[in-house]
């Protein structure tokens, strides 16, 4: 007899041989019924007719074609899994290979940062102290150069504090001509006026007058032109001098200072603020003769104001106001010869100029356009050749047509 056992995963069978049911022993009768049980198990009994050559070749062929199949499944599988698992350890080493490279590579970028950290930080630390080096040099000489300007200057003003000091002695000459405004007698006023301008009377009547039969001005321009005169004045007997009002070197200045810019400008701008300085700080007799000056400008303008505001003829409290101007103005006269750039007023002139918002600004009774027929007040410009940045300009006051 021949078992064969049927395996779960193919027609394959593993076959065993008994001998023949004929001579059957009691013994062979208790195999039978543990060949049942092996049946029940998966074997399958297989009645081989026989014991031919033949049958068992045939028989062991298909085993032996069974296996090879199932050896061929085997490497082919065993194959793919090698080469699975070799793609695997490829992929895995190409991957290790550029998690390499990149740490290298930012390694490498760290360090070269961390050099040039170091380089700048270096570098850093040095510009610094050069710095606090230059910073306290700086130091040290703009506390040089403040001590020989004060030393040189007349006073301790410079350009801002001067602009400013020019804008308000302005506007305390035009609130005084303001508050005088309903003291003005209008025909004494237009007198007066003709009589300081007598080139501009033909102007004046066109432009200022109402009509043709009027024969004064009104109240509103008597204020403007008393502006204009006052401020003029000043310009003349104060600015405008030499040197200083007053003080006896006037004239000689002048002449030695004329001779000095046509060989040395440096040299007569040194000369006027060495002059001023001694003014102010070493008056000596110049002082009263200063003082007298000054006693005869505050005279004369209220006079000159009496003629057009009878009332303010010995009235202390408008003296006052008129010395209050005479006297700043002679100090801002003298801080601005003190100064290293020399500040001048722009000439604008009448009649023929026309409006410029750069350089001009209108009166309160004008317009900003038009042909200037009027200078209230002047510009007053500083220019610093050597810095386009130094400097001012305070734009003039005008009357336009």
């Amino acid at each position: 007899m021949m078992l064969m056992k049927k395996h779960d995963t193919g027609s394959s069978y593993t076959t065993t041989t008994d001998s023949s049911e004929e001579n059957m022993t009691p013994a062979d009768a208790g195999t039978t019924m543990e060949l049942d049980e092996e049946e029940k198990l998966g074997f399958r009994v297989m009645e081989v007719s026989g014991d031919t050559d033949s049958d068992k070749d045939l028989v062991i062929h298909s085993l032996h074609e069974s296996l090879h199949i199932h050896k061929e499944i085997l490497e082919r599988i065993q194959a793919e899994k090698d080469a699975f698992m070799g793609e695997i350890r490829r992929e895995r080493e190409e991957e290790q290979q550029v998690v390499e490279k990149e740490r290298n590579m930012a390694q490498q970028a760290l360090a070269e940062q961390c050099d040039r950290y170091e380089r700048l930080k270096t570098a850093f630390e040095s510009m610094r102290k050069e710095f606090e080096s230059k910073k306290e040099e700086y130091k040290r000489m703009e506390t040089n150069f403040y001590s020989y300007v004060r030393a040189v200057r007349a006073t301790d003003d410079d350009l801002s504090t001067i602009k400013s000091e020019i804008t308000h002695l302005s506007s305390l000459i035009n609130n005084l001509c303001m508050g005088l405004r309903s003291k003005a007698d209008r025909e004494r006023g237009t007198a007066f006026i003709f009589e300081r301008w007598p080139d501009k009377q033909g102007l004046i009547r066109q432009h200022l007058f109402k009509s043709e039969e009027d024969t004064t001005l009104e109240p509103g321009f008597i204020t403007m032109l008393m502006e204009k005169f006052f401020m003029e004045f000043i310009m003349q007997e104060v600015f405008e001098q030499p040197i200083h009002m007053g003080v006896s070197v006037n004239k000689a200045y002048q002449e030695l200072t004329t001779w000095m810019e046509k060989r040395n400008q440096e040299w007569a701008d040194r000369l006027r603020q060495q002059i001023s300085a001694l003014i102010v700080k070493q008056p000596h007799e110049e002082q009263d003769h200063i003082n007298q000056a000054q006693e005869e400008l505050i005279d004369y303008v209220q006079k000159q104001l009496g003629e057009v505001y009878p009332k303010i003829q010995g009235d202390l409290n408008q003296r006052k106001k008129i010395e209050t101007i005479i006297a700043r103005a002679g100090k801002l006269n003298l801080a601005m010869k003190g100064q290293e750039i020399k500040i001048r007023c722009e000439p604008i002139e009448e009649g023929v100029a026309q409006f410029d918002g750069e350089l001009m600004k209108a009166a309160s009774k004008g317009k900003a356009e038009g042909t200037v027929l009027l200078v209230i007040t002047p510009p007053f410009v500083a220019n610093d050749a050597k810095d386009e940045e130094h400097g001012f300009l305070i734009p003039a006051k005008v009357f336009c047509v």
